[in-house]
């Protein structure tokens, strides 16, 4: 198993929540007051219905709120691999060892929750990203080979034309003998 440093693992950007979630925590405490008589399960149940009544222009705030979070996770993503040196593939790999560790030693029922399907299309987005970063890495690379090249080329060409400017010269300075 490829391992990611500990400290690359305490810093790894969290990822952000969805609108529902983003709301929940917005709502939650004033709901807890109004209901203090109910558990935590009664709690959820309340403030889902109170999501699913809400009207579509609220409910736009909390999905722009998770757009611009989303994006600013993708920066930070980035940004982590970078000042860590990270290969994608490496911590896709180690992410998904992770997953499958924790799993062997979990308890309880085997039954397919919603949590491990969030889970599943949560890897599944991981891997879609950790694609479209490796495509966008292959490209800076592609374009920093090109950019070299186009500088070794560049070089030659000046050190081609100051060997004929001292071959002129020599030439010329035999000529005057």
């Amino acid at each position: 198993m490829d391992y990611i440093s500990d400290e690359a693992m305490q810093n790894q950007p969290k990822k952000p929540q969805n609108a529902y979630m983003l709301y929940r925590a917005e709502v939650y405490e004033e709901v807890k007051k109004k209901n203090q008589d109910k558990s935590m399960t009664e709690l959820t149940q309340v403030i889902s219905q109170m999501w699913n009544d809400l009207d579509k222009k609220k409910k736009e705030k909390y999905e722009n709120e998770k757009e611009k979070a989303q994006n600013q996770y993708k920066k930070d993503y980035e940004a982590w691999l970078k000042k860590y040196k990270l290969d994608e593939d490496k911590v896709k790999n180690c992410l998904k060892e992770l997953k499958q560790e924790k799993k062997k030693h979990k308890k309880g029922s085997k039954k397919v929750t919603k949590a491990a399907k969030d889970d599943e299309e949560s890897e599944d987005e991981d891997e879609q990203r950790i694609q479209q970063l490796k495509n966008k890495n292959q490209k800076k690379d592609q374009k920093e080979q090109k950019e070299q090249k186009e500088k070794k080329e560049t070089k030659e060409k000046e050190k081609e034309k100051q060997n004929q400017k001292e071959k002129e010269k020599d030439q010329k300075g035999n000529k005057k003998k």
